[in-house]
Order: C-alpha cells, then structure tokens, then sequence
C-alpha cells in the first residue's frame, strides 16, 4: 500500500520538474516525462488542469518519479510497479542508531514521515531544498579550495531484484525492507555467497541538491 503523505512545502510545476529530473538524472526530457505520465496515470502523482492552472508538484511526486529513474533509465510501463514495490518499502531500522547526530532526517525534518522509503527519500529532497543555509547542513559538509560549500555525502541505494533501499547520510544509514531473519537465512539469499548478477542502483547528493534546486528556484 502506498502511503499518501505529502510532505508541505516549496512546489515547482509539472515541466520544470521533468527539466531538473532530466538534468539530475542525465538523461532526456522525454523519458523522465513518459515516466511521471506512466505515475500520475496510476494515481500516484498530483493531477490537475494543464496551462497557468497547472497543480504545483511536491517532494513526494519528486521522490516517486526519481525511484523510477533510479532503477532504469528509461522505465517506461515499469515505472508504475517500481514506485509501488520499492516506494513502499517499510523503514526497517527505526530504532537507530540516530540519536546526538545533528546529520539525520530526525534532527533536521522532526516533522517529517518516514515509514516508508518514498516518505523518507522526499523528505531528503526537502532538506536540501530548504535548509541548505542550515547551520548543521554546512558543518556535515566541507569548504572547498576555493571557499565555496561542498555539500554532505549521501547516498541512496537501491537493490531492485531484493526489494530493498538505503540511504546513507554521513555517518547513519536508514533501510528499507523487510529485514532478513536468522533463522531463515541461506546462502543464496546473501548477495556474499549467491550466484548470478546482482544489481545495486544508486545517486549521490548530487542528484538530490540537483532536485532541490528546482524546488529552491520556483519558491523564488
């Protein structure tokens, strides 16, 4: 089941977030617009008139179309079933360990949802977006040679074929899936020991601050 929390906040229209998808993703406009046409066709996007009155989007619809992009870049009809199997994966690590860490999704978006992958990863985007000048978001990071704010590692990990997420933010990892019991682990259910090709997918902080920015500039 896909939780429908959005998350509020600065929202970009539907083009501009095609535009910046694209750009983040290095890919084509058409294939980042064929894969929010394929979502918002299943529902799980915000829909509206097109023109002046177009509906503003919002993290959410950013985090569902990038899962999507992530995955393959050119999903097409998959795009559907990957925001559903993979959006919806259950936060698997809850009990931490987060706390003094000022570089955590807690600390810096305390309102914020994040039962699900998709919930956690707009809420990503959405700290990039509004908090870049955050006193805790340029003490994760570092200065470059020339002065200017390199922005805090993260990544954001997805293994498609095991239904399962991370995302990594300095020094803390968040998981999403449904987490392997003891007594019911094999060796070819452990990408250590199992035969045949394993995909892992992943985007840097680049992408996100990339997305961010199209959130940052429509507020503008």
């Amino acid at each position: 089941m896909i939780i429908r929390n959005l998350i509020d906040g600065p929202h970009v229209k539907n083009g501009q977030l095609k535009q910046k998808m694209a750009e983040a993703m290095r890919i084509p406009e058409q294939p980042a617009e064929v894969t929010m046409r394929i979502i918002r066709e299943a529902g799980l996007m915000t829909t509206g008139p097109r023109g002046v009155n177009a509906p503003h989007m919002t993290y959410l619809d950013a985090a569902r179309t990038l899962i999507a992009q992530i995955v393959e870049d050119n999903p097409g009809r998959r795009a559907e079933a990957y925001v559903k199997e993979i959006g919806s994966l259950p936060w698997g690590n809850p009990a931490g360990p987060f706390d003094g860490d000022s570089f955590t999704l807690q600390a810096l978006h305390p309102a914020a949802s994040l039962q699900t992958f998709e919930q956690a990863l707009a809420a990503m985007i959405e700290v990039f977006a509004t908090l870049r000048q955050d006193p805790r978001m340029i003490e994760a990071g570092t200065r470059k040679r020339g002065g200017d704010w390199q922005k805090p590692l993260c990544t954001v990990e997805i293994w498609p074929s095991d239904h399962w997420a991370r995302i990594y933010m300095g020094s803390v990892h968040y998981d999403f899936g449904n987490l392997e019991l003891a007594h019911t682990w094999a060796p070819e259910k452990d990408e250590r020991f199992r035969l045949g090709r394993q995909a892992r997918c992943f985007i840097n902080q680049e992408v996100i601050a990339c997305l961010a920015d199209g959130f940052a500039e429509g507020e503008a």
